[in-house]
């Protein structure tokens, strides 16, 4: 199937089920198109996740993720759940997956965002890992951590009202501007219970053995919920603390940028890196930053934002 993602269009591929309910449910939010694609990403089942090059990665993420990089050719191998090849020259990425891959939690959105997101930095398009909301037609990132708090915060603005640009990987463009990248929203049930347009989904819930995340698409919830692109009013970075009430306290741009790197830049991908860092020096020029301190009140979240970021 083949959807419109901006300017341009997207060909996903996948011959299991399971991997093909993965891409319907990440993509439901955007419209299908018949056009030629710009990007095609292929997901095939395999039985064994196949041997990586017999070498040393070029960069690797602990055990979870291992690049080898030969120019245009990279190779993204993950031990556990299969290898993906990236032709960057011709905008292709063919991935061979074990079946658990389409079965455990996350796993197929990340296939996902890696397969599309050095072809989508070659078109000047740059994925940061965070929660984008919208409010009178301007954008706020929230950025940081698992555990920090933009998930839940994010439901909070969604819950008031708010528009969403991303639950995970909102794009970034030139002159301070954020796009829509599509996702289901994930939180752990207890996240979902302080609000009561989604309670109903925590009692429908089971999460059988473990601790599992609810998944669901924000546009069941909330029709109108997506907005394709905004500019930037304001970047957060949301941490959980023990206090009474909600606060902000404002960051330099240097500051700012520190703390964005280690969620936006790839490092094995040393050719785009000049261009991110121009990208996200651009973001934190265009709009204030703020530490985002968080009391256990999720409820009051959107109106010290509100007040303090949208008071003029």
């Amino acid at each position: 199937m083949r959807w419109q993602f901006h300017d341009l269009i997207i060909e996903g591929n996948a011959d299991d089920a399971t991997l093909w309910r993965g891409w319907l449910q990440s993509f439901s939010a955007l419209p299908v198109s018949t056009a030629v694609p710009h990007l095609t990403v292929t997901f095939q089942t395999v039985i064994q996740v196949p041997k990586p090059p017999n070498r040393p990665p070029d960069f690797q993420q602990g055990d979870l993720l291992h690049y080898f990089v030969d120019e245009e050719q990279v190779i993204a191998h993950f031990p556990r759940y299969g290898q993906l090849h990236l032709d960057l020259a011709a905008g292709r990425t063919a991935g061979k997956v074990v079946a658990a891959a389409g079965k455990t939690y996350a796993i197929l959105e990340d296939l996902i965002a890696i397969s599309l997101s050095p072809h989508l930095r070659r078109r000047q398009k740059f994925l940061l890992h965070a929660f984008a909301a919208v409010y009178q037609g301007q954008a706020v990132l929230l950025v940081g951590g698992i555990g920090a708090g933009k998930t839940t915060t994010g439901l909070s603005l969604l819950n008031a009202g708010w528009q969403l640009l991303s639950n995970d990987s909102p794009i970034v463009v030139a002159n301070g501007r954020i796009q829509q990248y599509p996702g289901v929203l994930a939180a752990y049930p207890e996240s979902i219970a302080h609000f009561g347009s989604m309670k109903h989904l925590v009692d429908d819930f089971d999460g059988g053995n473990g601790r599992q995340k609810i998944t669901v698409a924000a546009e069941s919830i909330w029709p109108d919920v997506w907005l394709e692109e905004a500019p930037i009013h304001a970047i957060c970075f949301p941490q959980i603390e023990e206090r009474t009430t909600h606060g902000l306290t404002p960051l330099s741009p240097p500051a700012a940028l520190a703390r964005l790197l280690p969620h936006a830049v790839e490092q094995w991908d040393k050719a785009m890196i000049p261009a991110h860092l121009q990208i996200l020096s651009q973001l934190v020029e265009a709009a204030p930053s703020f530490l985002l301190h968080l009391s256990p009140d999720v409820q009051r979240i959107p109106d010290l934002l509100q007040a303090q970021l949208f008071s003029e």
